[in-house]
């Protein structure tokens, strides 16, 4: 087994596991100067402010959710799926085509660090989460309680506001290791760049509740496989909007974009899950030099 088979086999439980798998895919990927990590990183930096508001750390000092341990355990099963997804060439062609596409544009370096960072999160949210959601709902026998549902919408909801927070974190990391200048889209847009950000997440993530509670009420496989292929279908379509070459403003961001990406990452130093900031998690990861 190769050292990328064996990320691609990591199946985490919770979050603590999540953050541990993806402090490894990281150190992968940035041996190799592989693009995936473009997303892998955003992924992380989230995760990593979801940890700090399960254990009230860091920004985060007041409770903010029903109940902390189902976002934990949902964290890993929605980073299982990024795992799983990493197999997606194994599979039939016309399934995941989201994360095909997100996977074979970084790792053949045809795209801008926006875009890699885009494709991702569309498959990771349009395509995975519901079903990730799903699985969570089941296992806490959500489906058997008409109550529950509304409070585990609740601390979906309450993730909207985490991912409002790290938008700002996410432009100046990524700038800073691996070029692209969203730092510098979003310092020009301002408010607007929130604006918009916030008004995207919070859409798709309503969307993906309510795909996940169809995927609640199927009775079969094959039911399951209608909400499949609708998200399947649907994400596919926003990925090729995003990954779009022809139009003269996506020529013309690829020019500027392609112009200040890094083509090496060289040294780059992971963010820390510190026991005092983020909670439990103690491990301290250095990733290689590329």
């Amino acid at each position: 087994m190769t050292d990328f088979d064996q990320i691609a086999a990591q199946r985490p439980t919770d979050i603590d596991e999540a953050l541990l798998c993806m402090q490894k895919a990281l150190d992968y990927y940035h041996q190799h100067n592989d693009y995936r990590a473009v997303f892998l990183r955003a992924y992380y930096l989230i995760t990593l402010d979801v940890h700090a508001a399960i254990h009230q750390a860091g920004d985060y000092q007041k409770q903010i959710f029903f109940d902390p341990p189902w976002l934990g355990r949902l964290a890993g099963k929605f980073s299982t799926l990024y795992f799983v997804s990493l197999d997606t060439f194994k599979r039939e062609a016309d399934t995941e085509v989201a994360w095909k596409m997100a996977h074979t544009q970084a790792r053949e370096k045809q795209g801008t660090v926006l875009q890699d960072l885009l494709l991702g999160l569309n498959a990771h949210i349009n395509y995975d989460l519901a079903y990730g959601i799903y699985l969570n709902l089941k296992e806490h026998g959500d489906d058997k309680n008409h109550l529950q549902l509304p409070r585990r919408k609740f601390d979906h909801d309450q993730i909207n506001n985490i991912l409002v927070r790290c938008i700002p974190k996410i432009q100046d990391t990524l700038t800073r290791d691996y070029g692209g200048a969203l730092a510098l889209v979003g310092r020009l847009l301002g408010r607007v760049d929130d604006q918009l950000g916030e008004a995207g997440l919070k859409y798709y993530r309503e969307r993906v509740w309510w795909n996940a509670v169809s995927y609640l009420t199927t009775e079969s496989e094959r039911e399951q496989s209608l909400v499949r292929d609708r998200l399947n279908w649907e994400s596919t379509r926003i990925a090729k909007i995003v990954a779009d070459r022809h139009g003269f403003w996506s020529c013309l961001l690829r020019v500027v974009a392609g112009m200040t990406r890094k083509r090496h990452f060289g040294h780059i130093e992971i963010e820390q899950v510190g026991d005092s900031t983020y909670g439990r998690l103690t491990s301290q990861w250095r990733l290689s030099p590329f």
